[in-house]
C-alpha cells in the first residue's frame, strides 16, 4: 500500500458562536486521497468551507461524500449547508432525526446510524457507538486500529461539557462515559479543544466531576433545606467565564436533579427541591 492510501484523522478547529470557555468546533476528516468522510459539519458560515477544503488540500484527501453528524446542536451541524456542492449524505442516529433535519434544512440527503454499525474508509474499519448522553441521539465513532475515540460534545477538551434538558440526561451520560471507558484508547478526539492525550485520566476527571456536583448539590440541600434550580446554580457556580454560560450551568443542575430524583434521594415540589426525608 502506497503512503498516500493510509488513514489520516485530521482534527480542523472552526470558528463557531459555541460556548465559552472554547471558541470553535472540532470537526474531523477521515480517509485518504481516494475516499474520505467527514465528522461533524460546524456552524452555518463561509468559514467553514474554507477551513476544511483548505485542510482538504493540505492533507491530500478525497472530498467526502459522507458526512457523520455526532449530534444536531447548532455549533456542529448547519454547517453541511455550506457543503452541499459535495452532494453529501448526511447520517445521524434515528433519535437525533428531526433535530438533524431541522438544523440542516433544505438539505435532505439524510440516513441513519445505529449502535454497533460499522463503516470502512480507506480500509480501516471504524464502529459506530450510540453514546447518549449530551444528547439522545449523540453519537461517537471510534477506530479500533489506532485506537482513537471522536466523542462528540460527550467530552470536551477543557473542562466538562453541559448535560442538561430537552436534550440531554445525566444518566444516561455517566453510563456513556462507563462505556467508552472499557475502551482501549490511545487519544480521543474531543467536541471542543486539542486532542485528549490522557484519555482514562480525563474520562475519570469527568466522572468526578459529576458525582462532586452531585454531592454538592445534595449537601446544599441539606443546609438550606429547600432550594429552586436558578438558587442551586447560583451557589454552585458562583464564577462563570461568561454569564451566558449561565443557562446551560443551569441545565446542567437540573439533569442532576432529574436523576438525584430518580434515584429517590432528591424530591421535587413546584420550583423547589429538597433531599428526602430517610425517616
Amino acid at each position: 500500500m502506497k503512503l498516500g492510501n493510509k488513514l489520516k484523522i485530521i482534527r480542523v478547529p472552526i470558528l463557531t458562536p459555541t460556548l465559552l470557555p472554547h471558541t470553535t468546533t472540532n470537526c474531523y476528516l477521515i480517509g485518504n486521497e481516494q475516499e474520505s468522510i467527514l465528522v461533524d459539519a460546524g456552524f452555518d458560515q463561509t468559514d467553514t468551507k474554507i477551513a476544511l477544503h483548505r485542510e482538504i488540500k493540505k492533507n491530500d484527501l478525497a472530498i467526502p461524500r459522507s458526512i457523520i453528524l455526532t449530534h444536531s446542536h447548532p455549533d456542529h451541524a448547519p454547517g453541511v449547508l455550506q457543503l452541499v456542492n459535495w452532494e453529501p449524505v448526511v447520517y445521524c442516529h434515528r433519535q437525533e432525526k428531526l433535530a438533524t433535519i431541522k438544523a440542516i434544512a433544505p438539505w435532505k440527503q439524510i440516513s441513519y446510524l445505529e449502535d454497533g454499525d460499522k463503516i470502512s474508509i480507506a480500509g480501516e474499519e471504524i464502529m459506530i457507538i450510540h453514546a447518549p448522553g449530551h444528547t439522545a441521539g449523540q453519537l461517537n465513532l471510534y477506530i479500533p486500529s489506532k485506537q482513537i475515540l471522536l466523542a462528540g460534545d460527550n467530552i470536551v477538551a477543557e473542562g466538562t461539557s453541559w448535560i442538561g434538558p430537552p436534550d440531554g440526561d445525566m444518566s444516561d451520560y455517566i453510563q456513556t462515559l462507563s462505556m467508552i471507558k472499557q475502551l482501549k484508547l490511545d487519544k480521543i478526539g474531543p467536541g471542543h479543544g486539542e486532542w485528549v492525550e490522557n484519555p482514562y485520566e480525563h474520562i475519570e476527571f469527568v466522572l468526578e466531576r459529576r458525582l462532586y456536583r452531585e454531592n454538592q448539590i445534595k449537601s446544599l440541600l441539606k443546609d438550606h433545606g429547600s432550594l429552586t434550580v436558578v438558587h442551586l446554580t447560583n451557589l454552585i457556580y458562583d464564577k462563570l467565564p461568561h454569564p451566558n454560560v449561565f443557562e446551560v450551568a443551569k441545565r446542567t443542575t437540573e439533569a442532576h436533579l432529574i436523576k438525584l430524583i430518580k434515584e429517590g434521594s432528591v424530591t421535587q415540589l413546584d420550583t423547589h427541591y429538597s433531599l428526602k426525608s430517610t425517616k
